[in-house]
């Protein structure tokens, strides 16, 4: 696929925006400075007429006359990608489900236009414009205030991936020890690993002093892998995960929020587990787990709110968030710090 030429340079050109003030109104989004064919002229003839520069207030809003030509170059790589694939022309004749299909299109597209111009990548010292491009993600190109201003100039309903960066990684950087972050963190960040944050429950809504979704320990003496694990269990009806966004059908992992069962089956209240829900390697569901997508709604309809349940899902005992509390190999239930 094709890039736009900006893209190997982007850390060049952006590094002018730290010494240099534009106060032109050249526009990267639009060819040769001239307004998109949709704009009407008599909108244009009455903006010409105003008492005050559009420009200096579009920089005020922005923070800076930098910022604004940063934000203009980035929203160009999405009007004038070559792809096409960011259109939102036929959105409303689309099916939910080419609907979905499309939104995850636009959004593999997005990261590779973060990959080729190195957004969230670590520079290298060869100053030659090829060298900022990165063919693997190391970086966090989520965490970038250059990848926010993308997601927004696509101007269309959430990704289905949405909840990865909204909930999923900061939940995994909030909770989870250093040693679990080392484990999970890159395989978020190169997308193989896909999360959501599961929740919700049909019959308690956001009420978690109320949620039902268990994780009881089990020994390695009573059957359970080296170390311990964790059974997952969805006990009543009323416990099923039920419109958490990116589960339906994106997801192959999620936080599960779900009533602590030590080893001596004292519950300990609701903590934090990282269930896997689909196969890496062929996106199948994975024994236990039952899950799916809701259906179609008045709006989102890009997101697959989905459903969950378990079924006696086993996961090691370090899939437990371990920050601010640990639970040894025989059960037993400590808090940190």
């Amino acid at each position: 696929r094709t890039s736009p030429p900006q893209l190997l340079t982007f850390f060049t050109m952006t590094s002018k925006f730290s010494t240099s003030t534009n106060t032109t109104n050249e526009d990267p989004r639009e060819p040769n400075n001239c307004p998109p064919l949709t704009l009407s002229p008599d909108l244009t003839t009455e903006r010409l007429k105003s008492s005050f520069n559009p420009l200096a207030i579009t920089n005020f809003i922005d923070g800076s006359a930098d910022a604004t030509s940063k934000r203009r170059l980035l929203e160009s790589w999405i009007i004038r990608d070559p792809t096409g694939v960011f259109s939102n022309d036929d959105n409303n004749y689309l099916h939910r489900s080419e609907r979905h299909t499309r939104a995850l299109a636009k959004f593999v597209r997005l990261v590779e236009l973060s990959r080729a111009a190195g957004v969230g990548g670590k520079k290298s010292n060869n100053t030659s414009s090829s060298s900022t491009a990165v063919n693997h993600l190391e970086g966090e190109i989520i965490a970038t205030p250059e990848f926010l201003t993308l997601v927004n100039a696509i101007s269309d309903d959430p990704f289905p991936t949405s909840l990865h960066w909204v909930m999923f990684v900061p939940n995994i950087l909030t909770l989870c020890d250093a040693e679990q972050q080392a484990q999970w963190l890159p395989l978020c960040r190169d997308w193989k690993m896909i999360g959501c944050y599961a929740q919700t429950e049909l019959g308690h809504g956001s009420n978690i002093r109320a949620l039902e979704t268990t994780a009881t320990f089990l020994k390695e003496s009573q059957g359970a892998a080296p170390g311990g694990e964790w059974v997952v269990n969805s006990p009543t009806l009323t416990s099923t995960k039920f419109w958490p966004g990116t589960l339906g059908k994106t997801a192959n992992h999620a936080m599960v929020i779900a009533r602590l069962i030590d080893g001596s089956g004292v519950d300990h209240g609701i903590h934090n587990f990282l269930v896997p829900l689909r196969s890496m390697e062929d996106h199948t569901l994975l024994p236990g787990v039952e899950t799916g997508d809701i259906g179609p709604k008045i709006g989102y309809n890009n997101m697959d709110n989905g459903f969950a349940r378990f079924e006696n899902v086993r996961i090691p005992r370090r899939n437990m968030a371990m920050r601010f509390a640990v639970v040894d190999e025989e059960g037993v239930y400590e808090k940190v710090g």
